[in-house]
C-alpha cells in the first residue's frame, strides 16, 4: 500500500507509476467502491467525491530550537537515573523533542 517498502518509492495503484506529490498519491489511493470497507458506515468524502486536502500535506517539519524551554543539560539530568547508555540517549532525544521532562517515565 502506498509504495515499495524496500526502495521507499511512493507508487500509484498500478504499482509502476512513481508519484512524488503526496496530494496526487493520496488521491490515487482513495478507497474505491470495489475495494470493500473496514467500517460499518461510510462517511464523506466517498468516491467520486475528492478527498479533503490538508493545507500542508508534508506537515510543518521545521524545528524551532529557539522555542525550547528545556536545555540538553536539563534533559541529561532528568534521564540520569537510567542505566543503559542507549536508553539515556533516546531519553534525552525524546525529552528535547517533546519538551516534556515527564517523558523519562516512559523509560
Amino acid at each position: 500500500l502506498l509504495g515499495d517498502y524496500k526502495t521507499g518509492k511512493t507508487l500509484a495503484r498500478d504499482g509502476v507509476t512513481e508519484l512524488h506529490d503526496y496530494t496526487l498519491l493520496g488521491d490515487d489511493w482513495q478507497v474505491l467502491p470495489g475495494d470493500g470497507s473496514l467500517f460499518h458506515t461510510a462517511s464523506p468524502p466517498q468516491f467520486p467525491e475528492k478527498c479533503i486536502q490538508p493545507e500542508d500535506p508534508r506537515g510543518d517539519r521545521k524545528r524551532r530550537l529557539s522555542e525550547s524551554n528545556i536545555s540538553v543539560e536539563d534533559a541529561e539530568k532528568a534521564c540520569a537515573s537510567l542505566k543503559d547508555p542507549l536508553a539515556i540517549k533516546d531519553c534525552v532525544y525524546d525529552v528535547l523533542a517533546t519538551q516534556d521532562v515527564d517523558m523519562v517515565g516512559a523509560f
